[in-house]
């Protein structure tokens, strides 16, 4: 296994394709994972939230990330989430599964490192407990949402960028002040900070960020490609401002309306999710079709803007 090797770049949170009956679309996940890279993506991040990792079983969660890694044969490199029990016994053994697929970083759910009213000590301890039974393998940090958000301070970044065990950090507090301020306290030790907020997304590359790992990147990632390579170019700004305005809109019954999304794009996948059954008006479906016009035309209306 080898740590990320691109210092900036897009890490889409990848959609699980559902079948009708809601087992994985297999050939759906190939598919994906091939559009992804062609457009131009820095990495894969498989089995996280997007990936809908809470309603996957450890089986599925597995063979998810296995099928990935493998359809990227060395593409870009591949991480995936190995933390979903509170016993660190249970983390181990499963991050140990997890790396053996071949991922580039197992990434740690923040939230499942300590219990919500446990303080900064307990989580570095229990994290300590997971370094020293899991040897060499590179690890990645995650401040997912649920089951609860835990945002890890830029004490703890310090920490975790000084253990040499940790590559990517996916940053999700939507806050500029806060990513700046780990961004700082990784110092520039090998922890890539990626921010998950698509609207501050020019903003934070600006601050050092090495790039984005969210939502967006399911609806269009060329931009997002696009904005990472190019932050200091005259037209950033005109590029993050569509995505701006965009953003509220996608993450409305999402997964459901990235699903829409990617169906609309020619992709043969249902909208059928196992942790929402939100339906789409044909309101909805209008505006996320408007979305899809006004990408396309960026990209029609400047042919280097994927370059």
């Amino acid at each position: 296994m080898s740590n990320l090797t691109t210092p900036r770049g897009v890490f889409p949170a990848m959609i699980t394709p559902l079948k009708m009956d809601m087992s994985i679309d297999w050939d759906g996940v190939d598919h994906l994972t091939d559009w992804y890279i062609d457009s131009g993506v820095t990495g894969l991040f498989a089995v996280g939230q997007s990936s809908e990792m809470f309603a996957l079983s450890d089986e599925e969660r597995l063979r998810l990330a296995e099928r990935v890694v493998r359809r990227s044969n060395g593409r870009v490199p591949v991480v995936a989430s190995g933390t979903f029990d509170q016993s660190i016994a249970a983390q181990v053994k499963f991050v140990r599964q997890i790396a053996d697929l071949g991922v580039a970083q197992v990434v740690v759910i923040a939230s499942m490192m300590a219990q919500p009213d446990d303080d900064d000590t307990v989580w570095r301890s229990n994290v300590s407990q997971l370094l020293e039974a899991t040897g060499d393998i590179p690890l990645g940090l995650y401040e997912c949402p649920q089951p609860y958000h835990r945002l890890v301070s830029a004490d703890l970044v310090a920490w975790a960028a000084g253990t040499g065990r940790f590559c990517l950090f996916k940053e999700t507090s939507r806050s500029l002040s806060q990513l700046g301020a780990k961004i700082e306290a990784a110092g520039g030790a090998g922890l890539c900070i990626y921010n998950a907020d698509a609207t501050t997304l020019l903003e934070s590359m600006k601050l050092g960020a090495s790039g984005y790992c969210g939502i967006a990147a399911n609806f269009y990632p060329e931009p997002l490609v696009w904005l990472c390579k190019h932050f200091l170019g005259a037209e950033a700004e005109n590029v993050q401002t569509l995505i701006r305005m965009a953003d509220p809109t996608i993450h409305h019954r999402y997964p459901v309306s990235a699903k829409y999304y990617r169906r609309q794009s020619g992709f043969d996948m249902t909208t059928v999710s196992r942790v929402s059954n939100a339906t789409l008006t044909n309101y909805d479906q209008r505006i996320l079709d408007s979305i899809a016009r006004q990408m396309n035309s960026l990209k029609l209306r400047d042919r280097n803007l994927t370059a």
